[in-house]
C-alpha cells in the first residue's frame, strides 16, 4: 500500500511539472499570469496591515513605504509595515493595532511600523510620546534611540527626546534594555534611559500626570467669528480659526493661527479661545499658559477660572475643580461658561441634581450656546428624561451642526429607545465630527454590543479607553465587556483601574463584586458590595449613576446571590428594604427581596409578589423567568429541588441580542429526580422566556410522594421608550399524598390523595410619565381544578375555580418622599362538590353531600408614603381599605400602616412597625401592593378574611467590617372567621377564633477570612390556637426554638462547601387526625441536632456548577412540626443528592 502511494505521488508530481514547464505551458505567454498574480499579491499585502487610525486631530500625516511625500491621514485609514506617522504640533492621534492593542500619539511625534511577528506589533518611536494599552502580554516591541522595550504588560506611557527615553508602566511588565544593560519594570514603576546609559528606575510621584495630554477636555464655551471684530491681522485669522473650529476642523483651526506672534495680544476673549483650542487637542501646558496670561490681565476673569476647573475635573482633582468653578460663578454669576464648569465639577462628585441646575442656568444665560444645550441634553438623558434630552440635542444641533457632542447625546437617546441603527448612525457622525471624543466611541461600542456583536463593541470601548485613559466610567464599561467575554483577569484589571482613577465612584466596586462572586470569591465580593453601598449614599448600587446606556441588565439578583452564598440573608433583606423605601420604582431592589425571601419561612406570597413587581418595573432584559420563581407553594424541601429558588448568578452585565439557556437537574434518594430548563432571548425591544420544571419523589414515608410539573411562557416588549407591556402564561400540575411534616411521624393519613391543576394568564403594563412617575397595571386570569380524596374517612372533595384580578398603581418618587397609591378588584367563581360519610354513636351513618356555586368578590385601595426626613430616617405612613364578600362572610375594613427605618450612624439600622391587614384572595398569590412595612411582612398564606395586627421592632448592626449582628421581635394578633360543619350536621356555622403568634430572632454573621463565612442564629417561635380552630397546622400550642450554625468555605480553585448544624427544641399540643372526627390533642416535646452538608465545584468560564450534598447527614430520627408546610426546611431522613447546573 505504501509503495502504491509513493508511485501515485510520483505520477502526480510529474503531471504538475509537465503542466507548468511542458509544451502546454509553452503555448501561453509568460505574461498571461502576471495580472492575476499581481492582484493576489496586492490582496495579500492589504491583509498585512498593522494598525487603523481611530482618531486624528490637527496635523497628522502618513508617509507610505517607498514614497517620499507626507499625506494627511484620515480616520479609518490603515497603516502597513514600513509606513511612518508624523504628528505635528498641537495635534494628536489614536491607533488600533491588528492585535486589538491601542496607541495614543502625542504632538511632535514620529514613528515607523515594521512587519508584525505573529500578533506582536514592532514599532520604532524616533521622538515624541505615546500611550499604549493592550489586553495581551508580548503584544508590542518598541525601539527608541536610547532604549528598547518588550511589552509583557498591558498599559504604559513612553516619551522620547534628544536626551533619553522615559517609560512609565501602569500595569504589567516591560523589559527595558539597551547595549548598556537591561531592567524588568513592574506596574507602578518608571524607568529612564539617558543617552549612552543603562536603563534606571526613577520615582514619579504622580505617574498618571504623564498622560494628561491624552485626556479629553470638554468644551464649555461657544465661540463665534463675530467675537473678534476688527480688520487687524490677528482678528481676521482668529475669525478664520473659529469658523474652522465650528466645523469640527481642528487642524484648520490651528493652521489659521500658525506662526501668529500673539505675545502682545491682551484680548481676553482671544486668550480664552486659544486656551480652549489647546485643550481640544490635550495641550494642557499651552492652555494653562494662555489662562495665566488671561488672569494676569484680568484676575477676575470668571471664564479663565472656569477652564481651570475643567482641567482639574478631567484630571480627577475634584476638590480643586469645585473650588475653581465656585469661584468662577462668584466672579461672574452671568457667565454661562462658569455655570458649565460648575456642572462638570458637581457631576464629578455625583451631584447630578446640582449639575443639572448649573447647566440649566447656563442655558438661561446664553440660549444660543450649543455646548450648554448639548450638556443639558446629556444630563436630561442621565436622569432618564429622554423627551427633554432629544429636544435639547436637536436645538444644539440647529445652533451648531458641527458639534460632535450633540450627535453623541442623540446616539444615547436613540440607544435608550433601542433604535440601534439610528444610534449607530449618530455615534458614527459624532466620531466624524470629533474623533477624540471617548463618549462617542463608548456609545458606538454599546450599540454594537446591543445588536449582539460583543467583540466589535468591546473593541470600540477599548478605543474609548485609549482616548481618555483616566476615565473611571469607561474603564468600568471595558471591565464589563471583558466579563461578558469571560476574560475575568482582564475584567478585574479594568475594575481595579476604575477604582484607582475615581475612588468615589461606586460603580466599579459593584461590578467587581459580581465578578468576584462568579469566580467563587463571595467574601471579597461582600467587601466590594459594602464599599459600593457606602459610596452610594448608603444605598445599594445596581447600575452606573450616569445611566448613559440603559445598562440595567446587572440585576440585584447577583447582589442577593452574594449574601445567600455566604448565608447572610438578613443583610440582603435589610439592603432591599432600605432601597425600596428610598426608591419604590427600583425593580432591582424588588428582585433582591424576591430572591432572598426564598430562604425565609412563611414569605411565599411576599416572594412571588416582589417578583411580580420586579417584572412589571423591569426594562427589556435577557434574564430568565424560572418556572418555580412565581410558585409560592412549591412543596419541595429546602435545597432539595433541581435548582436553588434564588439561582440567578449567571446574569450578563450587558443587554444584547442573543439567546441563552439555563438548565439544572437533580437526582437523589427516595426516587427523587427533577430538572428545570429555561430558554430565553432578547432581540432589540422584545424579550421572551420559556421554562419547564419537573420534579418527582416518593417521599420519606408511605403516601408522601410528590409529582410536580410547571410550564411558563413570558414575553415583554418596549412599545415606546416610556411604555413596556408584558404577558405570561403558566401551567402547573401537582399530584401528591400527604406532604405535611407533623410532630408525630405516625400522625398522617395513608390514603389521602391531592391533585391540583392550574392555568393562568397574566398581562402587565408599565408606563413612565417621567422617571419619577410610573403607572403600573396588572391583570391575571386563573383557572384551578383540584380535588382531595380520603377514602378511609369517607371524604371526597373536588372543585373548579376560575377568576380574574385587576390592579392599578401609581408610584411617585422625589428626593424626600415616595408615594404608592393603587387599588384592585378580584372576582372568583367556584363550583365545588363535597361528600362526607361518617358514623355517629347516636345517629348512625351520616352522609353529607354538598354542591355549590359560589362567587367571591374583593375590592381594595391603598396609599403608602415613604418620607426621608431627616436624611437618616425613613417614615412609612399608609392606609388601606378592603371590602370582601364571600358566602357566609362579608367584611369592610380600614387598615392603618405605620413604620420607620432609622440609621442613627453608619452600620446601624433600627426598624419598627405597626399595621393591620385583612387577608384577601390572591390569584397566583401575587399582588402589586407593598408586601412589607419597614421590613415586616404583611401577607401570609392563611384563610381569606383573616385579619390581624402585627407589631415589630428590630436592630441590625455592622459590628466590624466583616461582622454583622441583629435582633428582631414581632407579634401577630389574629382573628379568623371560619365555617364549622361539625357542630350541627348539615349546617355550616360562621364562627370566629383568636390566634396569637410571636417571633424572636437574633443572628450573627462573620467572614473572618476571604475563604470562610460563619453564621449563627437563634429563632424563637410561638403559636397559640384555640381548641375550636387548630388551624391548618392542627395544634393549639407550638413553641419552637432553633439554633442553626453554618460554616461556608470558598476556594480559589472553584470548590465550595457548607456544613450546617441546626439544634431544634419543640413542644406543643397536637391534634391526632387519625382519631377524626373525635377531637383529641396530644402533648409532645422533642429536641435534636440535624446536620446538612454539601460540596460543589464552579465550572470554568461560568458554565455552571456541580454540587453533591446530603440532608440530615446522621439520619437523625426527629419529631418536628414544620410551621411552613408549603416550603419545608428540615428533612426527616438522610437524603443524598447530586445537582448539575449549566449555563449557555
Amino acid at each position: 500500500m505504501k509503495t502504491m502511494c509513493k508511485c501515485l505521488s510520483v505520477v502526480v508530481s510529474a503531471i504538475i511539472v509537465l503542466c507548468v514547464s511542458g509544451p502546454c505551458a509553452a503555448q501561453a505567454p509568460a505574461q498571461a499570469q502576471t495580472p492575476a498574480y499581481a492582484q493576489s499579491e496586492a490582496e495579500a499585502a492589504m491583509e498585512r496591515w498593522v494598525a487603523v487610525v481611530t482618531s486624528a486631530q490637527g496635523g497628522v500625516y502618513i508617509q507610505r513605504t517607498g514614497k517620499t511625500v507626507w499625506d494627511a491621514i484620515k480616520v479609518s485609514e490603515k497603516c502597513y509595515p514600513g509606513d511612518s506617522i508624523r504628528v505635528e504640533e498641537n495635534s494628536r492621534a489614536a491607533l488600533l493595532f491588528k492585535n486589538d492593542s491601542t496607541l495614543r500619539i502625542d504632538q511632535n511625534s514620529h514613528l515607523t511600523f515594521q512587519p508584525m511577528e505573529e500578533m506582536t506589533v514592532i514599532m520604532r518611536l524616533f521622538r515624541g510620546a505615546a500611550c499604549f494599552f493592550s489586553r495581551f502580554p508580548r503584544s508590542l516591541k518598541i525601539f527608541t534611540p536610547h532604549m528598547n522595550g518588550t511589552v509583557k504588560g498591558t498599559e504604559f506611557v513612553i516619551r522620547v527626546d534628544a536626551d533619553g527615553t522615559q517609560l512609565t508602566l501602569f500595569e504589567g511588565q516591560v523589559l527595558a534594555e539597551n547595549e548598556k544593560g537591561e531592567l524588568l519594570v513592574a506596574g507602578g514603576q518608571s524607568v529612564v534611559a539617558k543617552k549612552d546609559q543603562a536603563p534606571d528606575l526613577v520615582t514619579i510621584v504622580k505617574p498618571r500626570d504623564a498622560v494628561h495630554w491624552a485626556l479629553y477636555y470638554p468644551a464649555i464655551q461657544d465661540f463665534q467669528p463675530g467675537d473678534f471684530p476688527g480688520e487687524s491681522g490677528w482678528q481676521g485669522r482668529a475669525r478664520a480659526s473659529v469658523e474652522a473650529w465650528r466645523r469640527g476642523d481642528t487642524a484648520g483651526a490651528s493652521e489659521a493661527l500658525k506662526g501668529l506672534a500673539d505675545e502682545g495680544i491682551a484680548d481676553g476673549r482671544y486668550l480664552l479661545y486659544r486656551a480652549s483650542l489647546a485643550l481640544a487637542v490635550g495641550r494642557v501646558d499651552e492652555a494653562s499658559a494662555y489662562l495665566d496670561r488671561t488672569l494676569r490681565a484680568d484676575p477676575k476673569s470668571a471664564n479663565a477660572h472656569a477652564l481651570q476647573s475643567v482641567i482639574a475635573t478631567t484630571q480627577n482633582d475634584k476638590a480643586a475643580a469645585l473650588d475653581l468653578a465656585t469661584k468662577a460663578v462668584s466672579l461672574d454669576p452671568q457667565s454661562s461658561a462658569a455655570r458649565m464648569s460648575l456642572s462638570y465639577a458637581r457631576q464629578a462628585r455625583f451631584d447630578i441634581k446640582g449639575a443639572m441646575e448649573s447647566t440649566q442656568e447656563a442655558v438661561r444665560l446664553n440660549p444660543s450656546d450649543a455646548h450648554a444645550r448639548a450638556r443639558l441634553a446629556e444630563l436630561w438623558l442621565s436622569r432618564g428624561r429622554l423627551d427633554r434630552a432629544l429636544d435639547e440635542a436637536q436645538r444644539a444641533a440647529t445652533i451648531n451642526p458641527g458639534l460632535g457632542r450633540t450627535q453623541t447625546v442623540l446616539g444615547f437617546a436613540y440607544l435608550t429607545q433601542v433604535k440601534v441603527s439610528e444610534s449607530r448612525t449618530a455615534f458614527e457622525k459624532a466620531i466624524a465630527l470629533d474623533s477624540a471624543d471617548p463618549l462617542a466611541r463608548l456609545g458606538l461600542g454599546l450599540a454594537k454590543i446591543r445588536r449582539g456583536d460583543l467583540a466589535a463593541g468591546r473593541q470600540e470601548i477599548e478605543i474609548a479607553a485609549s482616548l481618555d485613559v483616566n476615565s473611571s466610567l469607561i474603564r468600568s464599561y471595558l471591565g464589563k465587556a471583558y466579563y461578558e467575554e469571560k476574560r475575568d483577569s482582564l475584567s478585574a484589571t479594568q475594575f481595579a483601574a476604575a477604582k484607582q482613577l475615581d475612588p468615589m465612584d461606586p460603580t466599579p466596586w459593584f461590578y467587581d463584586a459580581i465578578l468576584k462572586q462568579s469566580v467563587n470569591r463571595p467574601v471579597e465580593a461582600l467587601e466590594d458590595i459594602q464599599k459600593s453601598i457606602e459610596l452610594n449614599d448608603n444605598r445599594a448600587v445596581y447600575r452606573s449613576k450616569l445611566l448613559l446606556d440603559q445598562d440595567l441588565a446587572a440585576r440585584s439578583a447577583s447582589l442577593g446571590q452574594i449574601f445567600n452564598n455566604l448565608g447572610f440573608q438578613q443583610l440582603a433583606l435589610v439592603e432591599g428594604w432600605k432601597s425600596i423605601n428610598t426608591d419604590s420604582t427600583n425593580f432591582s431592589a424588588h428582585r433582591l427581596l424576591a430572591d432572598t425571601y426564598s430562604a425565609v419561612p412563611r414569605h411565599g406570597i411576599a416572594r412571588v409578589s416582589e417578583l411580580l413587581q420586579s417584572q412589571l418595573l423591569q426594562p427589556i432584559n435577557i434574564n430568565p423567568v424560572q418556572p418555580q420563581l412565581a410558585e409560592s407553594n412549591l412543596r419541595v424541601f429546602e435545597g432539595a429541588g433541581p435548582v436553588q429558588s434564588a439561582f440567578n448568578e449567571y446574569n450578563p452585565l450587558f443587554n444584547r441580542n442573543r439567546i441563552a439557556l439555563q438548565t439544572s437537574g437533580i437526582a437523589g434518594q427516595k426516587n427523587t429526580i427533577g430538572d428545570e430548563v429555561t430558554l430565553n432571548g432578547i432581540y432589540d425591544n422584545v424579550s421572551a422566556s420559556i421554562g419547564q420544571l419537573y420534579y418527582k419523589t416518593k417521599g420519606y414515608r408511605p403516601n408522601n410522594d410528590l409529582y410536580r410539573e410547571i410550564y411558563n411562557v413570558f414575553a415583554q416588549a418596549s412599545v415606546a421608550y416610556q411604555t413596556s407591556i408584558q404577558a405570561e402564561a403558566r401551567y402547573s400540575d401537582l399530584r401528591s399524598g400527604e406532604l405535611e411534616l407533623r410532630f408525630d411521624p405516625n400522625n398522617y393519613l395513608n390514603d389521602l390523595r391531592n391533585g391540583d391543576r392550574t392555568r393562568s394568564i397574566r398581562i402587565g403594563l408599565n408606563h413612565a410619565f417621567n422617571p419619577n412617575l410610573h403607572l403600573i397595571l396588572s391583570g391575571i386570569y386563573n383557572r384551578d381544578d383540584g380535588g382531595t380524596d380520603l377514602p378511609s374517612s369517607g371524604y371526597f372533595s373536588s372543585g373548579k375555580y376560575d377568576g380574574y384580578t385587576g390592579e392599578g398603581q401609581v408610584r411617585y418618587r422625589s428626593d424626600i418622599f415616595n408615594v404608592i397609591a393603587g387599588g384592585g378588584y378580584t372576582e372568583s367563581r367556584g363550583h365545588t362538590y363535597d361528600k362526607l360519610i361518617y358514623s355517629d354513636p347516636d345517629l348512625g351513618t351520616i352522609q353529607y353531600d354538598s354542591e355549590s356555586r359560589d362567587n367571591t368578590y374583593h375590592t381594595n385601595g391603598y396609599l403608602y408614603t415613604m418620607t426621608q426626613l431627616p436624611k437618616n430616617l425613613i417614615w412609612i405612613l399608609g392606609i388601606s381599605y378592603d371590602r370582601y364578600n364571600a358566602p357566609e362572610l362579608e367584611q369592610d375594613q380600614i387598615n392603618p400602616k405605620l413604620g420607620a427605618i432609622y440609621t442613627p450612624w453608619e452600620g446601624t439600622t433600627l426598624r419598627a412597625a405597626a399595621f393591620r391587614v385583612l387577608k384577601r384572595p390572591f390569584l397566583q398569590n401575587q399582588t402589586i401592593e407593598p408586601t412589607q412595612v419597614a421590613g415586616f411582612n404583611q401577607f401570609y398564606d392563611e384563610g381569606n378574611g383573616t385579619e390581624f395586627w402585627r407589631y415589630g421592632v428590630a436592630v441590625d448592626q455592622r459590628i466590624l467590617r466583616n461582622l454583622f449582628g441583629g435582633v428582631e421581635y414581632s407579634k401577630r394578633d389574629i382573628e379568623v372567621t371560619y365555617l364549622d360543619y361539625l357542630s350541627v350536621p348539615g349546617v355550616a356555622l360562621s364562627k370566629q377564633a383568636d390566634l396569637d403568634e410571636s417571633l424572636f430572632r437574633a443572628y450573627l454573621n462573620w467572614a473572618p477570612h476571604r475563604f470562610l463565612a460563619l453564621s449563627v442564629e437563634y429563632q424563637y417561635e410561638r403559636f397559640d390556637r384555640g381548641v375550636d380552630f387548630p388551624g391548618v397546622e392542627m395544634l393549639t400550642k407550638l413553641i419552637t426554638q432553633r439554633v442553626p450554625l453554618a460554616v461556608n468555605a470558598f476556594l480559589p480553585c472553584g470548590l465550595f462547601a457548607q456544613l450546617k448544624g441546626t439544634y431544634v427544641w419543640q413542644e406543643g399540643d397536637f391534634l391526632d387526625q387519625n382519631l377524626y372526627p373525635t377531637i383529641a390533642f396530644n402533648y409532645g416535646k422533642d429536641s435534636f441536632w440535624v446536620f446538612d452538608a454539601f460540596v460543589g465545584y464552579r465550572l470554568p468560564q461560568r458554565w455552571g456548577a456541580v454540587t453533591v450534598g446530603v440532608k440530615n447527614l446522621f439520619d437523625e430520627g426527629i419529631r418536628f412540626q414544620d410551621t411552613d408546610p408549603a416550603n419545608p426546611s428540615i428533612t426527616p431522613e438522610r437524603f443524598f443528592y447530586a445537582r448539575l447546573t449549566l449555563n449557555f
